[in-house]
């Protein structure tokens, strides 16, 4: 058994290319991909008011295995965000309070965890934001498999190293690295129109008109 570490990319986003992307939500990168790249919505914040934004280290793990994790941690570095396929396993936890101590300390951007955590109370209490599918007291098991840095798949959306993760009270939006100039573009053009949306429904426009939605008919 083996954890097997790919390549990892050598050029990461500078600060004022993720400054780029400080007002952009999870819903409206969901948009502006033609609502691509949303994980699945049982994976949820642990706690309310999250702002998390960073470039994905991928981690594939064995149901309720730890080692992929703990191996992929020694290699983090500040900003990025562990995204875990887990294999959505709800019945061990595969994170917990010390390994977050770590993810804090090596000033990560955020935890996602397709699968289980535990020590909930502690982790909330982290500045960290942490976003998992599942809460459990029953521990992880050390089967010493899986991948660090390889391309995965968490909550049913491809995600490779590199990739930018935005997570809030929505939920996660995982925008690919090679279409991120591309993406950016299609967010301020939504939030141009959704400004616009918001003075003509505060000016007493039905929202469904300015959608232009066919009328409605009569019942028969």
């Amino acid at each position: 058994m083996v954890v097997h570490l790919h390549a990892l990319p050598k050029r990461r986003l500078g600060p004022k290319a993720l400054a780029a992307w400080e007002d952009i939500r999870s819903p409206i990168a969901s948009d502006s991909m033609n609502k691509a790249g949303t994980l699945d919505a049982a994976i949820r914040p642990l706690k309310a008011g999250y702002l998390m934004l960073g470039q994905a280290l991928t981690v594939r793990a064995m149901a309720g295995d730890i080692t992929a994790l703990l191996h992929a941690l020694s290699v983090a570095k500040p900003g990025d965000v562990l995204m875990v396929d887990g294999r959505g396993h709800a019945n061990n936890a595969i994170l917990g309070g010390n390994m977050t101590n770590e993810a804090v300390r090596r000033k990560m951007a955020g935890l996602v965890i397709d699968g289980a955590i535990r020590d909930a109370a502690e982790i909330r209490e982290h500045c960290i934001p942490c976003f998992t599918r599942a809460v459990t007291p029953a521990g992880p098991h050390f089967g010493h498999t899986g991948d660090v840095g390889g391309p995965i798949s968490c909550g049913g959306v491809v995600v490779h190293t590199g990739d930018l993760v935005i997570g809030d009270d929505d939920g996660i939006t995982v925008v690919p690295k090679a279409r991120l100039a591309t993406i950016l573009a299609a967010c301020r053009e939504t939030l141009t129109a959704e400004e616009e949306w918001e003075r003509r429904i505060e000016s007493g426009e039905p929202f469904a008109e300015i959608l232009d939605l066919p009328p409605m008919e009569p019942a028969p």
